[in-house]
């Protein structure tokens, strides 16, 4: 690699390194689920760029603007080498310590979080780089001041989200798949009274998380019922322990009473959900999740889990419809 190369190399690879030990230190800390987490690595990165470019004596006018196109350009190296190291790395079905591979998993999260801010940070550039100039020169180094302070004032506000005191958004959600069943709806309870690991491959967007691996515990689905599932992954393992707390002729209501899971501080389950209606000659199967977000910033985690929290129930909603079909 040549001098030159290697001038252009380093401020990214030194940017990526301050993130992989911000994000470690503060994974250790209390505030692991809040914007501090999530949104102020991308404050990290553009700072190192920063401390960079005034060692090189670079801050001429218009340093702003290749601030954030390096910063940029981070995000994307940062992005990209997680995908790729996520296609070749050795993905184990359980782990002594999920310790390290839970902080990897973050890690990666994390890196989509930093390119999506930033992508938003490029835009709220131009605005700034509008608002401050003094319309005679693009290379106005007021211009170059006051966008930075307008992106870094609202990266430390979004940092805030979550904090203790701070503000924070409601994370209480519910997500519901439904599947015709080919079946009546006393065979479609039959196949709910017992619970198994799909015999189908989960879809790709799930394979990340921990998945059911045993039912160690099952007494069906009569009220008072309990259910233990044990999970496992790549980020460690635990349990599921859930009891059913309402029953009736076509609603069985399962609580989680524990949960133990790798991603128990990511997001809180609250209550399981399986309706049975009949419809013609087979059955509606509904089965709901209800659950609430523990991780800021909203705008991202909210989306993101409501779409895997949709795929997971339905793969339980697909695997009863099998099971009830198969039976007949």
């Amino acid at each position: 690699m040549t001098t030159s190369r290697l001038t252009v190399a380093l401020p990214h690879v030194a940017a990526i390194l301050a993130v992989a030990v911000y994000v470690q230190a503060m994974s250790q800390t209390v505030h692991f689920q809040t914007g501090l987490q999530f949104v102020a690595p991308v404050a990290v990165i553009l700072m190192v760029h920063l401390c960079w470019m005034a060692l090189r004596r670079d801050l001429a006018p218009g340093f702003a603007r290749r601030a954030v196109g390096r910063a940029w350009m981070s995000a994307t190296l940062l992005v990209a080498g997680l995908f790729v190291g996520s296609m070749v790395a050795p993905m184990p079905a359980s782990a002594d310590s999920g310790g390290f591979l839970l902080a990897v998993f973050c890690f990666a999260i994390i890196a989509v979080v930093i390119f999506l801010i930033v992508a938003a940070i490029v835009a709220l550039f131009r605005i700034g780089k509008w608002v401050f100039s003094n319309r005679q020169s693009d290379d106005d180094i007021f211009s170059d001041y006051g966008t930075l302070l307008l992106v870094f004032g609202a990266l430390g506000v979004a940092s805030l989200e979550g904090l203790s005191g701070a503000y924070s958004f409601d994370g209480r959600n519910t997500a519901t798949a439904t599947r015709f069943v080919d079946a009546p709806p006393e065979d479609v309870w039959q196949a709910m009274q017992t619970a198994t690991s799909p015999a189908f491959a989960l879809p790709g967007a799930l394979q990340m998380f921990p998945q059911p691996v045993e039912v160690e515990v099952d007494e069906g689905t009569a009220l008072g019922a309990r259910r233990v599932v044990r999970m496992s992954g790549r980020e460690g393992e635990g349990r599921l322990t859930l009891q059913v707390t309402g029953r009736t002729e076509s609603e069985a209501r399962f609580t989680v009473q524990s949960d133990t899971s790798p991603f128990a501080d990511w997001v809180a389950y609250e209550t399981l959900t399986y309706r049975v209606t009949p419809e013609g000659a087979g059955t509606r199967l509904e089965v709901t999740l209800d659950y609430d977000r523990q991780l800021a910033p909203a705008w991202f985690f909210d989306p993101a889990m409501k779409l895997a929290s949709w795929g997971a129930m339905d793969v339980l909603a697909r695997d009863v419809k099998d099971r009830a079909e198969t039976e007949q």
